[in-house]
């Protein structure tokens, strides 16, 4: 299998072992390029099966990053109260705009991803993915200068591989319109030796890490969310730079196990080897 990571002379890895929370930031706010977070809320019910999006919003607002990833999110469904939860995270974590692309009507209101991003992008567009046993979406965020995507694969193995193939396709339509990065983070339902790795590998370079456990939240011991970016264009220029250490990237599991089945990964990009790392509550 190809080479899923690259690796650059500020990377920084905080997977398995480590039980204090922390944010990572630029040490001069000119050096920070880039900060995303992707987190499966499983709907904001916790391992304590509570539904509570203040835990949520909590771990968004202690970190901040640019854009976030949300996989398994309700809105206006019966389980939830009825309550728009992308909106309702974005109020509580503070100075977020969000955006919803619905898979499926379930309970009363609609289930699928979400997109949060502190500032507004310029377009925002979904696109429907195989899923045998439930309507699978991808959320595509256009800024400035990226495109960002929240995505979360079907459980069916055939199903993730023509995704795969859908993305990465994507992907590369998006880039020959405007060359800009173009990123992908969320629950990918696979393990690092699947065809379908091997098929995002050949198009996408990983931020994160195969390496991350981050499911389940209590006990993580597989690694199933990931934050990647397209080979292609500038993404692949992206790259490159990290490859010479001239562009750093840190990334890291937050250790937290109750707020939802998953545990949330972040990567943060900027120049050069310029970052601290903060303990945070």
């Amino acid at each position: 299998m190809k080479k899923l990571l690259f690796i650059a002379c500020a990377l920084l890895f905080c997977s398995m072992g480590f039980s204090q929370k922390i944010k990572i930031v630029s040490q001069n706010s000119e050096n920070h390029i880039l900060s995303i977070m992707s987190y499966n809320i499983r709907h904001g019910a916790g391992m304590d099966r509570k539904v509570d999006f203040s835990r949520i919003a909590h771990e968004i607002s202690i970190v901040e990053p640019d854009v976030v990833a949300l996989q398994e999110v309700d809105k206006g469904t019966e389980r939830i109260g009825g309550v728009d939860s992308p909106e309702e995270i974005a109020k509580l974590a503070g100075g977020y705009h969000a955006f919803f692309a619905s898979a499926m009507n379930f309970g009363g209101g609609q289930y699928g991803n979400a997109i949060l991003s502190k500032k507004k992008p310029l377009d925002v567009s979904s696109l429907p993915l195989p899923g045998t046993e439930e309507p699978r979406v991808m959320i595509i965020a256009e800024f400035d200068d990226f495109y960002f995507c929240s995505l979360h694969l079907s459980l069916d193995s055939a199903s993730r591989v023509e995704a795969c193939r859908i993305i990465a396709e994507t992907a590369r339509t998006f880039v020959r319109l405007n060359d800009k990065p173009f990123y992908i983070a969320g629950d990918f339902n696979l393990t690092p030796k699947s065809l379908e790795m091997r098929i995002l590998a050949d198009n996408f370079g990983i931020l994160s890490s195969y390496q991350f456990h981050t499911f389940p939240s209590d006990r993580p011991d597989r690694t199933l969310d990931y934050i990647m970016v397209y080979k292609g264009g500038e993404g692949g220029k992206l790259l490159k730079r990290l490859e010479k250490g001239k562009t750093g990237v840190a990334s890291w599991v937050q250790p937290e196990s109750v707020a939802s089945d998953h545990r949330p990964i972040f990567t943060v990009l900027f120049k050069g080897e310029d970052f601290n790392t903060v303990r945070v509550e």
